[in-house]
């Protein structure tokens, strides 16, 4: 059942309308919408062997998207990466962004990550209890640190390590 592939340019429509569907269906509302084509074009331009961006697709159709990029800007945090995962709504619970990170784990050696970070709103469950499933751990929270028009609202982090050792 389906195929992962990395990203293409003419890709980036569908990757844009997954991206806002997935807002939407957390709390109703649109946050990142100022989010434009022109910005997914950019992220898929900046995507590399170290920080891909993967589609799946099925029956020819993108069901959803998935990029790792870098965490922070300093060597020091160079194999930590930041990772993005969205499915469309009615493909979801059906096993997809499982397959999409366990498609990066098999990957892991050769894209160099030993820690993969993602930040969940704090009212996404959906997304908190999907991560806490593949075994990544709440490692911190962001108090009211995203903002939408008058609304604040804390951010979690979560985060698994691959492979590093603990000295």
């Amino acid at each position: 059942m389906g195929k992962i592939r990395n990203a293409e340019l003419d890709d980036a429509p569908h990757i844009l309308s997954i991206f806002q569907q997935g807002d939407s269906v957390i709390n109703g509302t649109q946050r990142n919408d100022n989010i434009s084509l022109i910005d997914v074009m950019d992220w898929l331009e900046n995507a590399t062997d170290k920080h891909p961006m993967l589609v799946f697709e099925e029956a020819e159709s993108i069901i959803a998207w998935c990029s790792i990029e870098p965490f922070y800007g300093l060597p020091a945090f160079d194999t930590a990466s930041e990772i993005s995962l969205y499915v469309s709504p009615q493909w979801q619970a059906k096993g997809i962004g499982k397959k999409l990170i366990q498609y990066l784990e098999i990957q892991q050696a050769s894209i160099g990550f030993t820690h993969l970070v993602a930040y969940i709103y704090a009212s996404n469950t959906k997304s908190q209890t999907f991560f806490e499933k593949q075994t990544f751990q709440q490692w911190g929270s962001l108090p009211k640190i995203a903002q939408k028009q008058n609304e604040r609202e804390d951010v979690y982090l979560y985060g698994k390590i691959y492979g590093a050792s603990d000295s």
